[in-house]
């Protein structure tokens, strides 16, 4: 028999192209366990997504939260956002592909709609194991979760496992929200650095939030030779 028993945990689903990140938190908010499923999850058919899905997360969490990575985005003001034009916007920067489903994250805090695509296996699959949960994008997830409402000016350079993304303030105001494609360390730093001398950043006093990158302690080392890191 099924166990319908909902437990007081809550699941956080991170999806990517090679895989899947499962994190359990309680109600306080805090990091329980988490683990990460290896898969070429993009390029997976429905089924095997939906198996590889499902087997993880048998368990009747309290609540989930699905966010899904995709460097198909593009970030407009509220004011001009119209739904019906959903995909007009998103091909501004981005070519359409095969087979993709085109979503939106309204982010209320910064009067910001994120456009963004991800395979459309992945969306079928998330539709049909987790109807009612909306699916964020990891830059919508940055802004809402990370990104603090105050007026300074610093970088957040969230890690991924080969992008840099990158959220600018400056007098608390978004000045920029951009990903890079990097292989190494130094990589990393060039495009931080970059990011400084283009919007004309004092270093001195412009901190560097470095986010997910306990893994990857190099990125951090090499990038505080030249800014001030927080992590």
């Amino acid at each position: 028999m099924e166990n319908t028993t909902l437990n007081s945990y809550n699941l956080i689903i991170r999806i990517s192209s090679d895989g899947f990140y499962l994190s359990v938190y309680n109600e306080a908010n805090s990091l329980l366990t988490s683990k990460k499923i290896n898969a070429p999850l993009f390029s997976l058919p429905l089924e095997e997504v939906i198996h590889l899905l499902e087997k993880e997360t048998q368990l009747n969490y309290s609540s989930f939260r699905i966010i899904c990575e995709s460097d198909t985005y593009t970030i407009i003001p509220v004011d001009i956002f119209r739904i019906d034009e959903v995909a007009d916007f998103l091909r501004l920067e981005h070519k359409q592909t095969k087979n993709e489903s085109i979503l939106f994250n309204k982010i209320p805090a910064w009067n910001l709609v994120n456009t963004f695509a991800i395979p459309g296996t992945i969306h079928n699959a998330l539709n049909h194991l987790f109807p009612k949960t909306i699916i964020e994008h990891h830059v919508s997830y940055l802004l809402t979760d990370e990104v603090r409402l105050q007026n300074e000016n610093c970088l957040y350079c969230h890690a991924r496992t080969k992008f840099l993304d990158i959220i600018t303030l400056k007098n608390g105001n978004l000045q920029l929200i951009n990903s890079f494609r990097y292989q190494t360390s130094e990589d990393f730093t060039y495009f931080t650095l970059n990011v400084f001398d283009k919007l004309s950043l004092d270093i001195e006093k412009c901190p560097v939030y470095l986010l997910n990158a306990e893994n990857k302690p190099e990125l951090g080392k090499m990038l505080e030779k030249y800014v001030t890191v927080i992590s």
